[in-house]
């Protein structure tokens, strides 16, 4: 097994993490997961190419092993540069004299029957098809490093979730399974899986059919191969018929792919790209329960990229979990994290080591009418509003501060802002957490009412329906409007009033009521309106609630980058 894994400058990664016999792999899309599975990849592929190279070589020093693009079964790629951090193969030397090849180098300790071993390679850019790899020198003793044997002990498998399934499969050769599979092509082999692992360990095909039975109900036959058309074909029994396995759902065919691959490839290190696809949640636990006790009982390893939550609850009672947030870094306080998804949920902790900081609003009509504000401001909070982590808690300040403190029991940087309606209660600032409400009824009070609606219609395209329109909303407001109020914008009646039930959404209602037309305006596109608003219009308390966001989203962005 691998017991620490040093990354350099392959694809968007450079990190140096230790890792156990299970481990899994958890972040948010993009954040490396599968690139670092897909390191380790590389890493065995100039294990396989070097060892040949010892076995054929007559050469005293050995300079380098050409590795092919083609090699690349596990990291299809249309360029080798595309390996590169950045697609960058080359940088200038440090004393400006010329330029240099940059390196990617994978760097493994491990442990095979008993025997501890150390092992690196450095990979140099050739051309879009083809690369070098070489060992480099041991970090400890600055000395080339020996190839050891024990690293041969090793084999591993790269496996990508379930694709779908083909109609039906040509009866394949080994490699053609492997590359199939690297591709991503695994709707084309499980025939084929199934077909080794019943022609070459029956016995374990047999505990294949016991287990499907088991969680689905379901007997599977055993496959079939047909000479005359090359064809593969595998049917199970579901009451008095027998079906093409085409016919079983997603969930099914994704656990037996899995225990297939296991069993057919007996790789010693089984790296797995979303084992829980296309699983509900029960199955999702059971599968990876499945997959890691087993990996145990073989003293083999596992290491897996998930997103699942349900997954990531089971791997923090017993495995290992590293986060791909930033650095990649082990999670270390599993109590913490356990107690964290427990209130909260895995998504939640996620986003809080993302981005360092929530927003905490009603509704999500809050956020764009935020959003509206911060766009017409031209203000600094409007970007980070654009992609913030943003929980609506319906003013309830203490639903705010129960998820607020999990997650920063989880993660003890954590700072939030929580912006509520007119509330009669006293608010709390304690823990990094801001409190704070509006002083009028709620936000849609800000909205300069009933000029914006006026604005609004004067800018439709202008003729003599639209002109009518406009008439019809002027009767509306003045009928449902107190003098008053009408006379002055900043009357109590405007701040007082809850704007979007009692006036908005009646106005609009009976608008598109008079012209017998259904409902275009409601209540989540009323921040259109701030459109029609200028901004010395805009209430100076809205300027402050921008100014609080963008000091707390600052602060959470400078806290992360220490």
């Amino acid at each position: 097994m691998i017991t620490k894994l040093k990354v350099e400058n392959f694809k968007q990664l450079s990190f140096d993490l230790e890792l156990d016999p299970a481990v899994a792999f958890v972040g948010p899309n993009n954040s490396g997961k599968t690139s670092a599975l897909q390191a380790i990849a590389l890493w065995y592929l100039a294990v396989q190419k070097w060892s040949e190279n010892i076995k054929t070589t007559k050469a005293k020093k050995r300079i380098g092993v050409p590795i092919n693009r083609r090699d690349l079964i596990s990291l299809p790629t249309p360029s080798a540069k595309f390996l590169w951090k950045y697609l960058q193969v080359r940088k200038q030397k440090e004393d400006k004299t010329g330029t240099q090849n940059i390196l990617i180098k994978i760097y493994c300790d491990g442990i095979s029957n008993n025997q501890p071993w150390k092992l690196g390679f450095e990979f140099d850019y050739a051309n879009e098809e083809s690369f070098y790899c070489r060992i480099f020198s041991d970090p400890d003793t600055d000395k080339p490093m020996e190839f050891p044997e024990a690293v041969l002990n090793e084999k591993v498998g790269f496996l990508p979730p379930m694709s779908g399934l083909a109609s039906e499969e040509d009866k394949l050769q080994p490699g053609s399974i492997n590359s199939r599979i690297g591709e991503g092509r695994t709707a084309e082999v499980l025939r084929n899986l199934c077909w080794l692992v019943h022609e070459q360990k029956n016995e374990k095909w047999n505990k294949i059919k016991i287990l499907l039975d088991k969680l689905f109900k379901i007997r599977l036959n055993d496959p079939e191969y047909f000479s005359t058309t090359g064809k593969l074909a595998l049917t199970y029994k579901e009451h008095d018929s027998t079906l093409d396995i085409s016919n079983v759902g997603r969930g099914f065919q994704q656990i037996l792919l899995l225990i297939a691959y296991i069993y057919s490839q007996e790789n010693k290190i089984l790296l797995i790209d979303e084992p829980d696809a296309h699983l509900e949640v029960l199955r999702q636990k059971e599968i990876y329960n499945l997959l890691s006790d087993n990996i145990k009982k073989e003293n083999a390893q596992l290491i897996i990229a998930t997103h699942s939550e349900a997954v990531l609850s089971e791997v923090s009672e017993k495995d290992q979990i590293i986060a791909f947030i930033g650095t990649p870094h082990t999670v270390n306080n599993k109590s913490q994290l356990v107690k964290a998804l427990t209130a909260i949920g895995f998504d939640q902790y996620l986003l809080a080591k993302q981005k360092g900081w929530v927003l905490y609003l009603e509704g999500s009509t809050n956020l764009d009418i935020l959003k509206a504000f911060a766009k017409k401001l031209r203000h600094p909070t409007k970007e980070y509003l654009e992609n913030a982590f943003v929980k609506y808690v319906a003013n309830v300040p203490s639903d705010t501060r129960s998820h607020f403190f999990a997650l920063k029991e989880a993660e003890p940087s954590f700072i939030g802002v929580a912006i509520f309606d007119r509330l009669e209660t006293t608010l709390q600032n304690q823990g990094g957490l801001n409190e704070t409400m509006w002083s009028r009824r709620e936000i849609e009070n800000y909205i300069l009412l009933p000029d914006a609606i006026y604005r609004f219609f004067d800018a439709q395209p202008r003729d003599l329906f639209n002109a009518k329109q406009t008439d019809i909303i002027k009767a509306i407001v003045e009928e449902r409007t107190p003098p008053i109020a009408l006379k002055d914008t900043s009357n109590d009646w405007w701040i007082n009033t809850k704007i979007s039930d009692d006036i908005l959404d009646k106005l609009f209602r009976e608008f598109y009521k008079k012209i017998n037309q259904p409902i275009q305006m409601r209540k989540g596109n009323y921040y259109q309106l701030i459109d029609f608003m200028k901004p010395e219009e805009i209430n100076d308390e809205v300027k402050e609630k921008l100014d609080l966001i963008n000091s707390v989203a600052k602060k959470a962005e400078q806290i992360q980058e220490k």
